[in-house]
């Protein structure tokens, strides 16, 4: 079963959206940790219902449904959360035919991995992890250090939203790095445990899967900063959903030109349109991409790198 739409609907079949769109696509177009990385081959996706027979002596599963948390920052404390997305000229970050699209360079990469380092946790959906296996961890040797040097995990915690659990516990995601948090919702839950339950700490969401819900959580748990790469669903459900800070968004001098490839965003009502219009806070070329900056809130403190928590 593909994943589903998420937000303040709960996870249905249209998302935020009433027109049917097209099936969620690999990437945010930053390919997340650089070029390939052929020591973690993609995984396929987990069928059947039987799961890997994890040990239950392993299992962590946390929470009986979450607090229902309003829309937007109505008296909740939410992380400071960052979106990234690199995009092609015509508004794509993955491909029509399920395959990587490389629309960053090297230098951006570099860019990316800062601001993981100054993040307390990094979240993805669950068709990303499908799609790309990303590791999502700080790769380089200075920042990692930086890191232990602030008492911090050399890497950021990991999150990833699910609906049915189809997920497989051999990807980067679960076989990389250290803490790894999985949410979703009370009718998966069975199923995440069986599969995933040595491997990250699975946490009962609810009778449905709603983000302000899930930021608020991460917000008791101690995560003060909050990076989302992807994918566009996900992507989709933050911005509709009105509780992201910052939005980074990179374009690259590219063209994918199919109609059937994954773009940026999904229909939805976001809060900035022609009569609310968003605030660009920087621009900067990096290499021949454009890093754009924009100010989500008013808790928008601008720069790439934040200082994460002090736990």
């Amino acid at each position: 079963m593909g994943e589903r739409a998420l937000g303040e609907r709960g996870v249905g079949e249209r998302g935020v959206g009433e027109r049917a769109r097209p099936p969620d696509r690999p990437g945010t177009g930053h390919d997340r940790d650089g070029p390939p990385d052929r020591s973690h081959p993609m995984p396929r996706a987990a069928t059947g219902t039987g799961g890997t027979g994890l040990p239950r002596a392993d299992i962590r599963l946390e929470g009986a449904g979450l607090p229902r948390a309003g829309t937007g920052r109505e008296g909740v404390a939410l992380p400071y959360t960052v979106l990234s997305c690199c995009i092609s000229l015509d508004g794509y970050i993955g491909s029509a035919t399920g395959g990587r699209l490389l629309l960053s360079n090297a230098a951006d990469f570099d860019r990316v991995d800062a601001v993981r380092a100054g993040c307390d946790a990094i979240l993805v959906g669950a068709q990303t992890i499908r799609s790309d296996n990303p590791r999502l961890l700080v790769r380089d040797p200075e920042r990692r250090a930086a890191r232990r040097a602030r008492g911090l995990p050399e890497t950021p915690t990991k999150v990833t939203v699910t609906s049915g659990a189809d997920l497989d516990p051999d990807a980067a995601f679960f076989t990389t790095g250290a803490d790894r948090l999985v949410y979703c919702p009370s009718g998966a839950v069975p199923r995440a445990v069986a599969r995933l339950g040595a491997r990250a700490t699975i946490v009962d969401a609810g009778p449905e899967l709603y983000l302000p819900s899930v930021s608020a959580d991460l917000a008791r748990r101690g995560m003060h900063t909050l990076l989302v790469e992807g994918g566009g669903r996900v992507l989709t459900q933050f911005l509709v959903a009105d509780i992201a800070d910052e939005l980074h968004l990179v374009v690259a001098p590219v063209f994918v030109g199919d109609g059937q490839a994954r773009r940026f965003v999904d229909d939805g009502r976001f809060p900035w349109h022609p009569a609310r219009r968003g605030r660009l806070a920087g621009v900067q070329q990096i290499g021949d991409v454009a890093f754009l900056t924009y100010a989500l809130s008013d808790r928008f403190v601008g720069g790439t790198e934040h200082e994460g928590s002090a736990r």
